[in-house]
C-alpha cells in the first residue's frame, strides 16, 4: 500500500526523470568476495551476469534520470550486490506487478522495487530482506508546529483515503489516549494532492505518508516542505527485500552473503545514506 501510494504521486506529477534534483557519483566497481561467489548456482557463474526486474518509476529507489539513466537506491544496491559477486549487473524495465511472476518464472534472476515481505508473496517467491519501508510525516518549512515522526499526539495530521498511513495514525492516536495524552486529529483526503495542500496552507500540522515520500515530496515542494524529524515512525514499518525464485536457494544465499559484506565495509550504508533514508537499514537475511 506504501509504496502504491508512491507510485500514485510519481504518476501525478511531472515525468519522472525530470524530479531529479541531485545525484552523488556512482560507486566505483567493488572488489569480488570470493566466498559470496562461491555460493552462486553454476548456471549464473556461466553465464556472467545477474538480471533483476525494476519498474524504474519510483524514486529514490528504481527511477529514470533526466539523460534516461537507471539511477535509484536499488539501482546502486543491485550494482553493488552484481560486483560483490563478481557479475555483469543487468536491470529489465517491468512493471511493478509483472516482477513476481518474472522472478518465479524464470525469466529474471531477482525482482528489486523495496517490496514489502508479505505471506501472500511468499507463497510465490523467496526474499533476501535489504531495508524496511517506513512511515513518516511532512510538516511545513521550519516545522512551526514541532511535531515528530515520535511524538504527533496533540497534532493535526492529513492522511490520504484509503493508503496504509491510516491505520497507522489510527493506531498512534489510539496509543496517544490510552497514554492520557491529547488525541490526534486525523484529516481524511482524497488524493494526495490534497493532502500535502492541506499542511502547505497550516490547515493540517503535517501529513502522513511513506519516509521515502516526504523525503521525495519535500525536495519537490519549493522549499515550502519538509520531513519531520525523528526518524521512522515507531512499529509502522515492513520489511522489504529481493525477490528470489523459491527454487533457487542458492542465489538467495549468495545475495544474502553479499549484502552482509557491503554491510560490513560500509558501502551498504553509505548507499542508504545517499538517497536520505540511513535509517532505513534492515540485517540481511533470507526469507523464505
Amino acid at each position: 500500500m506504501i509504496a502504491l501510494a508512491f507510485r500514485t504521486l510519481c504518476k501525478a506529477r511531472a515525468p519522472i526523470g525530470a524530479l531529479l534534483i541531485l545525484l552523488a557519483p556512482a560507486l566505483p566497481a567493488l572488489a569480488v568476495d570470493e566466498a559470496a561467489r562461491k555460493l552462486l548456482p553454476e548456471e549464473i557463474l556461466q553465464k556472467g551476469v545477474l538480471v533483476a526486474a525494476m519498474p524504474l518509476d519510483f524514486e529514490p529507489y528504481n527511477f529514470l534520470d533526466e539523460k534516461g539513466q537507471q539511477v535509484g537506491l536499488d539501482v546502486e544496491m543491485f550494482r553493488a550486490i552484481a560486483d560483490t559477486l563478481g557479475l555483469k549487473p543487468e536491470i529489465q524495465r517491468l512493471a511493478f506487478a509483472s516482477i513476481i511472476p518474472a522472478v518465479s518464472g524464470g525469466r529474471v534472476d531477482v525482482g528489486m522495487s523495496v517490496m514489502g515481505i508479505l505471506d501472500q508473496r511468499l507463497k510465490q517467491v523467496s526474499f533476501v530482506r535489504y531495508t524496511v519501508l517506513a512511515n513518516g510525516l511532512i510538516v511545513r518549512k521550519g516545522n512551526p508546529s514541532h511535531i515528530s515522526n515520535t511524538d504527533a499526539c496533540g497534532h493535526s495530521i492529513a492522511v490520504e483515503k484509503g493508503t496504509q498511513p491510516v491505520l497507522v495514525w489510527e493506531k498512534k492516536t489510539a496509543e496517544c489516549q490510552a497514554a492520557g495524552k491529547p488525541k490526534i486529529e486525523l484529516m481524511t483526503f482524497d488524493g494526495k494532492g490534497p493532502q500535502v495542500l492541506a499542511v502547505e496552507t497550516g490547515r493540517a500540522d503535517a501529513a502522513g505518508v511513506s519516509l521515502a515520500t516526504a523525503i521525495v515530496a519535500s525536495k519537490h515542494s519549493d522549499g515550502k516542505l519538509e520531513p519531520a524529524p525523528g526518524g521512522p515512525v515507531p512499529g509502522a514499518s515492513v520489511e522489504a527485500g529481493i525477490a528470489v525464485k523459491k527454487e533457487n536457494r542458492q542465489l538467495a544465499r549468495a545475495v544474502e552473503a553479499a549484502l552482509t559484506v557491503l554491510a560490513a565495509n560500509g558501502t551498504y550504508q553509505h548507499i542508504l545514506d545517499e538517497w536520505g533514508l540511513g535509517e532505513a537499514k534492515a540485517t540481511p537475511a533470507v526469507v523464505e
